[in-house]
């Protein structure tokens, strides 16, 4: 088991989950057109949730600051937000 991880591997982690959200929640508008569905906005709103946690967690253990990791949220937010203006605009 590894015992340190380095900044770049976390921000490496943490940029590959925030994409792997955008793009499962941005393939679920494409096939079910549900971006505006509850059940829908309850899912993003629980991916969120999970990478809010993992920030800080990173924050806790000094891997990141508290200002880049509301970045990074922020980030993740408004993508999200793009995708539902993108399944809007379809409508």
């Amino acid at each position: 088991m590894q015992e340190s991880v380095s900044r770049a591997e976390m921000l490496a982690v943490l940029a590959a989950d925030a994409a792997k959200i955008k793009s499962n929640l941005s393939k679920q508008c494409n096939v079910l057109c549900m971006a505006k569905c509850p059940a829908f906005e309850e899912v993003a709103d629980t991916q969120i949730y999970g990478f809010s946690c993992e920030v800080k967690l990173a924050e806790k253990y000094g891997v990141l600051a508290a200002d880049e990791g509301q970045l990074l949220i922020q980030e993740l937010e408004q993508g999200l937000a793009n995708i539902y203006a993108t399944v809007g605009e379809d409508e």
